[in-house]
């Protein structure tokens, strides 16, 4: 079972039993709109390219080495969402997404979760102002809404009086 697909009640045992979260990407990121317009701008302009093997002019040669460089890009994101990278790690020292770290003294206010045309992600601002948010993806976790709550609930135990401003 994927921990992203769970909730809050299964997290809290699983900190409270291990110290730690792991919510690996989920394999339904595969069927997120950002990620089929991603193979279907790699698939559209190889049609034409491959219809013209005849013609092989320097235009052919730059279309060929851009479909390359697409699919290099869409496979590369394709191997990453089915080995679950990047992970989102929630433990005693902090929040992990990858390779990047937050520490919990470092949060200042978690969410609430944003939509853009391509996913729904779940900004953890920072009390360095000078630092951007870290932003969870809804790849990770399903319910945007309960992580929101259930980190603040992790933060405010961890910092008593930290974001009640």
């Amino acid at each position: 079972m994927v921990m992203g697909d769970t909730g809050p009640d299964r997290w809290d045992d699983e900190y409270r039993r291990t110290g730690r979260v792991f919510f690996r990407r989920r394999r339904r990121a595969l069927l997120s709109r950002q990620y089929l317009i991603s193979w279907a701008i790699t698939i559209v302009p190889a049609i034409g390219t491959f219809d013209d093997w005849d013609s092989r002019g320097t235009w052919f040669y730059i279309r060929v080495v851009g479909i390359a460089l697409l699919l290099a890009s869409a496979v590369h994101t394709t191997a990453q969402i089915l080995r679950g990278a990047p992970a989102l790690i929630v433990d005693t020292t902090g929040i992990h997404l990858g390779k990047g770290f937050v520490p919990w003294s470092a949060i200042a206010t978690i969410g609430p979760p944003t939509s853009t045309f391509w996913n729904d992600r779940l900004p953890i601002h920072l009390t360095d102002e000078d630092e951007d948010a870290v932003e969870i993806p809804q790849d990770n976790v399903h319910d945007l809404p309960a992580l929101t709550a259930w980190l603040t609930h992790l933060h405010t135990e961890r910092h008593p009086g930290a974001l009640s401003g």
